[in-house]
């Protein structure tokens, strides 16, 4: 696989885990969906020096740190991004739709320290 073959693979791997639908990871990516689409049948994939692959690795960093702190548990992952956090005063999943928001989620995750005895 090529680093771009890893990168397409991760960040659809990280959206699906995170319960996002191809509109919302598209959104977050600033992808259209039908670009989404190709990536998961294989047709497309996103390339690391673009503004599209740099968004991934945010993703990618954003659904490490989550499950660092809900110890690895995908549906507490899913639960969060779909719920109301007084800390970011939003909702992840729509806050992830902008570049800026994707930075205030994952600032916020590194800044939470993972829960200890896990």
């Amino acid at each position: 696989m090529t680093s771009n073959q890893v990168l397409t693979h991760s960040a659809l791997r990280a959206g699906a885990l995170l319960g996002l639908s191809h509109a919302a990871l598209a959104q977050a990516l600033g992808l259209d969906q039908s670009t989404v689409s190709a990536m998961a049948d294989g047709s497309a994939e996103l390339q690391s020096n673009s503004p599209s692959g740099q968004r991934a690795l945010t993703l990618i960093k954003i659904y490490q740190a989550l499950t660092a702190n809900v110890g690895g548990d995908e549906q507490a992952c899913k639960q969060w991004v779909c719920s109301h956090n007084t800390g970011l005063v939003g909702t992840p999943a729509l806050l992830m739709q902008s570049e800026d928001g994707m930075n205030a989620v994952l600032a916020y995750l590194q800044s939470m320290e993972a829960p200890q005895g896990r």
